[in-house]
């Protein structure tokens, strides 16, 4: 397959990462973007791409080989089971689901009809991340005892969305579920939550919490903790440590800038980046790119529904254990 034909469901700010790392892509063409709140876009007509607001629009279009959904949380499954009568090849951002039952669903589309499923936990595509699940793997620093992960957003979304979104375990924390599986090679099994709000009273109003730390136990026996917060005033804060038998690993913050000053007062450095957009740019161009080269029939590794199970399960045991204030098991 010299080229590769794609459409995308959803065109918010993932959406838009996403098209744009398409279009810049030789060997694809973005013929769709589907959006039910999408006004007429000047840079998709000048790059020729179809527009619509209702996705029977796509369902009707030939030749599409692969689509993308980057719609909010609760339409995913719905969505997935009306793309899969008309391509094998998804991609869907996280969360694949809110629910059990939901993953269920996809799992017995994906089984019934061979759909070649990606799920988006970017993060695992992050240069320095990769590297250090490459360096864990080849035994550097021996059997793992511990993963920190540091995740602190710069400012908290919209309520709006956050309403929608599974809350902060669900859509936020999600992605760090997923990387202690992904770098530990294992999975986790317990989880003891504790969160609160100390940012926005009207995001406890809407029943989340805006600031969190996750003590895990994994199936291996390592130990896990994951530190969250909705808003860091210094910029966003992501941070992972990994300590085994045989030594330590540790990834900084990627700054905006590498200049490091030293006067008699002491040494500064700038801020981290502003935002995911920039800190993972990279995560999403080699994220898209893996599934490209997936839709013409190389084999890729990637983030698939089991991989998406096991987060969710991890997720929804948090908020269970912030509740009811104890440890849950996974």
């Amino acid at each position: 397959m010299s080229n590769v034909s794609l459409a995308i469901i959803g065109y918010g700010r993932i959406g838009r990462i996403h098209a744009d790392n398409i279009l810049a892509n030789e060997n694809t063409t973005l013929k769709m973007v589907v959006d039910p709140l999408l006004d007429v876009e000047e840079t998709l007509v000048r790059r020729k791409v179809k527009q619509s607001k209702n996705i029977d629009d796509l369902l009707a279009l030939q030749n599409i080989d692969g689509i993308i959904i980057c719609s909010p949380s609760n339409y995913h499954v719905d969505q997935i089971k009306q793309i899969s009568k008309k391509t094998k090849n998804i991609f869907c951002e996280k969360p694949l689901g809110l629910s059990i039952n939901e993953i269920a669903e996809v799992w017995a589309l994906v089984k019934n009809n061979e759909l070649n499923l990606h799920v988006g936990f970017n993060r695992r595509f992050d240069p320095d991340f990769s590297s250090l699940k490459s360096m864990i793997s080849n035994g550097e620093i021996g059997d793992i005892h511990t993963i920190k992960i540091i995740s602190r957003d710069p400012s908290p979304p919209p309520i709006s969305y956050i309403k929608k979104s599974g809350g902060m375990f669900l859509d936020m924390t999600i992605h760090d579920f997923d990387m202690v599986n992904y770098l530990s090679g294992s999975e986790i099994s317990e989880v003891y939550a504790k969160g609160d709000c100390f940012i926005d009273p009207e995001i406890k109003k809407a029943d989340d919490v805006d600031t969190a730390i996750i003590n895990m136990r994994l199936k291996s026996g390592a130990l896990a903790i994951i530190h969250n917060s909705r808003k860091a005033v210094y910029g966003y804060d992501q941070r992972i440590e990994v300590l085994g038998a045989k030594g330590n690993l540790r990834v900084g913050n990627n700054l905006l800038n590498g200049i490091q000053k030293g006067t008699k007062n002491g040494f500064t450095s700038s801020n981290p980046k502003n935002f995911f957009i920039d800190r993972y740019e990279m995560s999403y161009k080699k994220e898209m790119s893996n599934f490209i080269n997936s839709v013409k029939g190389e084999i890729v590794d990637h983030a698939n529904v089991n991989d998406a199970l096991h987060a969710l399960k991890a997720g929804l045991s948090s908020k269970k254990s912030l509740i009811n204030k104890k440890p849950i098991m996974v």
